[in-house]
């Protein structure tokens, strides 16, 4: 303890002369000394910041008040670099929702699009396992570290003998992206799937839906045609049909009827919000004069979105929801 008291001493005298401090304001730099330790202390007892620094940080407009990250600086300067790139362009990549304007800077135009919530989980199960028609072909490893155990473990057995991979949070996924930083934006439940809807109306232009991913890129060449102009063209062109088959995952199999029951159960607040997208998109297609309908290619890779029209209620264990689920 006299030794700790010593260092301190030490080191304000150096801070002192260093700054060459007044007494008055040696006094003011002593203070602040110790209301960040007792601010450290109140930290570390009460497992968080006091109701002070969190204001302060709130004030400052440090991201970490509300959004639980560590690692502030990447995020001001992804904004930063959002913010002051030449315009203009496009930024995609896999981001959570980001609220500029928290920060004094311009709100960036937001738009998205989202599948189906059970076909992105089985494509992404197969997916992380055996890759896609590219690697196939280039005979490429996917995930080299995973274990064969782990690899070629049957998708009904994740799902019905309740792996982690197949259970929440993990199947989870939609709603975080849209819901933001904020710490229960990862857990499953009504307060992100809130949080998301109105992210959704009040910080998008458009997202739609990958199923109908043709009408996604005729509003987006009408509502950004700077950006999309010819897009419908680009997407029919035979550079992107080879393109496009390239992605396809490989040795993708549907699960059985019962744990595709199970699956939507627990993914049931991601339907919610999907169904939700899916409401306010075609709303806005048909003030555009467009019709709705599905246009997704490779259906023989899809999951019939049966599911999602006739949803099993929690007390009714009827199986005619899943009539038709291989077409």
């Amino acid at each position: 303890m006299g030794g700790g008291l010593v260092r301190v001493r030490q080191l304000m005298m150096v801070l002192r002369k260093l700054l060459k401090c007044s007494q008055r304001d040696y006094g003011f730099c002593l203070a602040s000394v110790l209301l960040l330790s007792l601010a450290s202390l109140c930290y570390q007892l009460n497992g968080g910041a006091p109701a002070l620094i969190l204001e302060i940080r709130k004030y400052l407009g440090n991201s970490s008040f509300l959004d639980g990250y560590r690692h502030v600086p990447t995020k001001m300067e992804l904004m930063n670099n959002v913010s002051l790139g030449e315009q203009p362009y496009l930024y995609t990549r896999h981001v959570h929702f980001l609220n500029f304007t928290r920060f004094g800077l311009q709100q960036p135009v937001y738009i998205n699009i989202i599948r189906d919530p059970i076909n992105r989980f089985v494509s992404n199960y197969f997916f992380r396992r055996f890759g896609d028609w590219r690697s196939e072909q280039n005979h490429q490893i996917r995930t080299p570290g995973m274990k064969d155990e782990e690899r070629y473990l049957d998708i009904n057995d994740c799902i019905l003998e309740n792996y982690p991979e197949c259970n929440n949070p993990r199947v989870f996924y939609i709603i975080p992206y849209f819901c933001g930083q904020h710490p229960k934006c990862r857990d499953p439940g009504e307060w992100a799937l809130q949080k998301a809807k109105e992210n959704l109306n009040e910080n998008y232009l458009l997202v739609g839906i990958l199923e109908e991913l043709e009408d996604v890129l005729l509003l987006l060449e009408r509502l950004l045609p700077h950006y999309f102009k010819d897009a419908s063209a680009v997407y029919h062109s035979a550079e992107y049909r080879k393109l496009g088959n390239g992605t396809i995952t490989v040795k993708k199999q549907v699960p059985s009827p019962e744990a595709l029951k199970v699956l939507y159960q627990r993914m049931r607040y991601e339907y919610n919000f999907y169904n939700y997208v899916k409401d306010e998109f075609h709303l806005l297609k048909r003030k555009f004069g467009l019709k709705t309908g599905s246009s997704t290619p490779n259906k023989k890779y899809e999951i019939s979105s049966q599911m999602e029209i006739a949803r099993p209620s929690h007390e009714d264990d009827d199986d005619t929801w899943l009539k038709d689920i291989y077409r």
